[in-house]
């Protein structure tokens, strides 16, 4: 099977302001659009008001932002990255004080390391007691497992598309150029409404650990997310690609085909590219 792909050139640019997931006119929208949720360490590669009307940014942020950034599985790497979420605060982790057989919360502040206490909902002062009398014993917490796949589909498929948007931008070019691309409606459905197949395929891989820390010159980061579009020749002679968005979280590779949900030959393409 060969992956969707869709022309990069010819679409006229002369378009009323619309949306790029729903097409509807954008023109009064105020919300700007995190590609990356604010709630990941983003706060840079943000799409201007229209781009995405207001209805599809709160959409987003209910319905495809939100299980993620409350699953355990990213709810751990936030924890641990220390990040905090619009609010300014960082989520605690919940676990269990096996001694005292209590729910407890592990607590993370900015440049104070963790403190670990009672959870809201359980009895303090049982754990308290507890730990005066005894040795601390054991803190258990859950093994947190990867978002399903569909719901991790439609969270890189979102950014995909908004990345898409904003490369064109880079270049003096309109998001408008992609509402009415074809080949790319599949993908915006599948995104905007859920509509679709029931699996969209997302590659993963560990590309370098959570805490590796990178190096430009006298300064020293730790990259918390990036993200690339990638073009897999199709037709050369007439302008035709794959189109594959890479998204990098914490380390973690998440690869989506954004012409269609299969990535046959992706792999393959991907091995010989990087040999």
């Amino acid at each position: 099977m060969v992956e969707a792909a869709f022309v990069t050139s010819g679409v006229s640019k002369d378009r009323k302001l619309r949306c790029l997931f729903c097409k509807a006119d954008s023109s009064a929208s105020r919300s700007r659009e995190h590609i990356v949720p604010e709630s990941l360490g983003n706060t840079e590669h943000v799409l201007e008001p229209g781009i995405v009307c207001d209805r599809c940014n709160n959409y987003f942020a209910r319905n495809v932002e939100e299980p993620i950034l409350k699953s355990l599985y990213f709810k751990e790497r936030r924890f641990s990255a220390v990040i905090p979420n619009k609010r300014g605060r960082i989520i605690p982790l919940d676990g269990f004080h096996l001694r005292s057989g209590t729910r407890i919360q592990i607590h993370a502040d900015t440049g104070a390391g963790v403190r670990i206490g009672a959870h809201p909902d359980a009895d303090e002062a049982r754990f308290i007691k507890t730990l005066m009398v005894q040795s601390p014993g054991t803190l258990i917490f859950p093994v947190a497992t990867p978002p399903e796949e569909r719901v991790l589909a439609r969270f890189v498929g979102k950014v995909g598309l908004e990345a898409l948007a904003s490369k064109l931008i880079q270049v003096g070019e309109s998001h408008e150029a992609l509402v009415d691309v074809p080949a790319l409606d599949e993908l915006r459905n599948f995104v905007r409404r859920g509509n679709g197949p029931r699996q969209w395929s997302v590659a993963r891989r560990q590309l370098y650990s959570p805490n590796t820390v990178f190096s430009d010159g006298d300064e020293h980061y730790v990259l918390l997310h990036e993200y690339e579009l990638l073009l897999r020749p199709i037709d050369k002679a007439n302008d035709l690609y794959a189109c594959y968005i890479s998204l990098v979280l914490f380390g973690e590779e998440f690869v989506l085909n954004m012409g269609g949900p299969a990535l046959d030959g992706f792999e393959s393409w991907r091995a010989s590219a990087e040999g």
